[in-house]
């Protein structure tokens, strides 16, 4: 089976799996009917598609407790329609031992289920389940609806996902592995299920009602308590305006295989995050892991409504286009965040409206400049930088990582490409500057094939343990593709040079990677008195008319 990912549960859920044809159909009532009564939720879903992530985020955001959920990218394509409809029956088996693990409790229920009320999952046996004991079959004798373990039976998931593994897929073949497994456990661990737990006539009373067969398309209570569900939450959709999709901030915002919830404080540059999410006065929060995010989501809502995305932009977005879709990003100075309809840095459409001679004060510099003297970055800077010796001129070069988004949407360079060039130019001649390049202590992993490249020119010299801010004042100018270190290098009035998009290339050098000759020589004209101006010029526009500070108390 395909490795699975997503969000585990951290504590006992009610437990659900299927493909997205019957998530879209089910999931919804199917949640939201056991947070009604106290329980968390994990739905697991083989191949999802864009609508399963945005209806997911949808229930997340209008259920009362915790739901979480898993996925797998599992090709089925070699599965007769006989065998597959086989397979999504027995997912939720092979996926249990996972679920247990994490959570400790676990009641496995088909999605088609409703919850109809409180279930004590602390006062039952290690294993519970539905006995048929009346049935002759082999394969009917356990109703596979409902099915309960706990961390101290996971043996018993295993052995019932191993058995599945080695029999044939054929309809029925979870309940004769279940009634296999079940027959083997002493009854003094098992709670046995019967009608009044789980029913599929939808009777009053009963905990579960199971929509079984036809019954789930055609029995009117079923299908008007289902109704039921759906209504509140489309009432809540439908008037809601102002949507902000808030990326889950205790996780990774990639997706990265399997998280756990974390607990653990938020890391400051994350605080910021959050803080947008306080002071952005949105009247609906879609709080959800960043990556599952996509333009299927604006379906759910009023076309009218205005939809706050993070960290993307309209062309990875896609979505309609008479949407009311805007994108926010971190900037560099990260309580500022950029809003805008197009995208972000150099992809903002905010980038083409800098007037570089609209009136301007110093006040926004000055702001930042004291940031910057004062050793603040927003990455953090060591308390010393080392011990470098280059022969005069000297360009700082702070790298980029490969494959940052910045470089992937904003650049037709890559890094290595600008490294080389850069390299093979200054060793060209003895006039042309030496060159200091800083690793990026994100993930300095990704540097290793650029500091292979600097090594083979003596006048480049690569280095991971230096101070941003006592290497600029030192250096005579600072090139980079489209670094965020260089609207830093601004706030010490350093010649910047930048080779992609930028928010901040109306300000700067525009270098050309074809003709370094030039480059330099644009830097050493760079009038300095018109430079001051047009930096303080520059960031007095970005403060006043571009970013959303989270510093502030309210906004809207």
């Amino acid at each position: 089976m395909a490795a699975i990912y997503g969000e585990l549960p951290d504590g006992p859920v009610v437990f659900a799996a299927s493909d997205s044809k019957y998530f879209i159909e089910h999931a919804l009532p199917f949640a939201l009917s056991a947070s009604k009564f106290g329980h968390h939720v994990h739905i697991h879903v083989t191949n999802p598609s864009p609508d399963v992530f945005s209806l997911a985020s949808i229930i997340t955001a209008t259920a009362t407790f915790p739901v979480t959920y898993t996925f797998d990218d599992e090709n089925i394509s070699n599965l007769t329609d006989q065998e597959a409809k086989a397979y999504y029956a027995c997912l939720r088996f092979h996926i249990l031992p996972s679920i247990i693990r994490a959570a400790g409790m676990v009641l496995t229920l088909d999605i088609d289920c409703l919850v109809m009320a409180e279930i004590d999952l602390t006062n039952m046996r290690p294993c519970g389940f539905f006995p048929r004991p009346n049935e002759g079959h082999p394969a009917m004798k356990v109703a596979a609806g409902a099915i309960f373990l706990t961390s101290t039976s996971l043996k018993v998931a295993k052995a019932i996902s191993q058995l599945l593994t080695s029999l044939p897929l054929q309809w029925y073949v979870d309940q004769f592995a279940l009634a296999k497994i079940f027959d083997q456990i002493p009854p003094e661990h098992i709670s046995i299920f019967d009608n009044s737990f789980m029913d599929w006539e939808f009777n009053e009373g009963t905990t579960i009602w199971t929509g079984k067969g036809p019954r789930k398309y055609d029995n009117p209570i079923y299908l008007n308590k289902k109704v039921e569900f759906l209504q509140e939450v489309h009432k809540k959709l439908s008037t809601s305006r102002k949507v902000l999709l808030k990326p889950r901030l205790d996780i990774p915002f990639k997706k990265l295989g399997l998280a756990v919830r974390n607990t653990d404080p938020l890391p400051e540059i994350r605080q910021h995050w959050q803080n947008f999410g306080t002071k952005f006065l949105a009247d609906f929060i879609v709080e959800m892991p960043r990556w599952m995010f996509n333009s299927t989501i604006e379906d759910f809502f009023h076309p009218d409504s205005v939809l706050l995305v993070p960290h993307m932009e309209r062309r990875q977005w896609g979505g309609g286009k008479n949407r009311n879709t805007s994108f926010y990003m971190q900037t560099v100075f990260p309580w500022l965040f950029t809003i805008d309809r197009i995208g972000w840095g150099g992809g903002a459409e905010f980038v083409s409206s800098f007037d570089p001679t609209a009136a301007y004060d110093d006040k926004a510099f000055n702001e930042l400049h004291k940031y910057a003297i004062n050793g603040n970055s927003k990455f953090p800077q060591p308390d010393y930088s080392d011990d470098i010796t280059l022969t005069s001129p000297v360009v700082f070069v702070p790298l980029q990582i490969p494959h940052d988004q910045t470089i992937e949407y904003h650049s037709e360079i890559t890094v290595p490409e600008f490294v080389k060039a850069l390299c093979e130019w200054a060793e060209a001649a003895e006039d042309r500057p030496s060159l200091l390049f800083k690793g990026h202590p994100i993930n300095l992993e990704s540097m290793l094939p650029l500091r292979d490249i600097i090594r083979g020119y003596k006048k480049a010299a690569y280095r991971e343990n230096l101070n941003i801010h006592e290497v600029i004042p030192a250096v005579d100018a600072v090139y980079v593709i489209n670094s965020g270190t260089g609207q830093e290098a601004m706030l010490h009035d350093k010649p910047v040079v930048i080779f992609g998009d930028s928010e901040y290339q109306g300000a700067v050098i525009k270098g050309q990677l074809s003709d370094l000759d030039q480059t330099w020589r644009e830097v050493v004209l760079f009038d300095g008195e018109y430079r001051a101006s047009l930096y303080r010029r520059w960031f007095h526009w970005y403060l006043n008319e571009v970013v959303f500070d989270t510093r502030l108390e309210v906004s809207s």
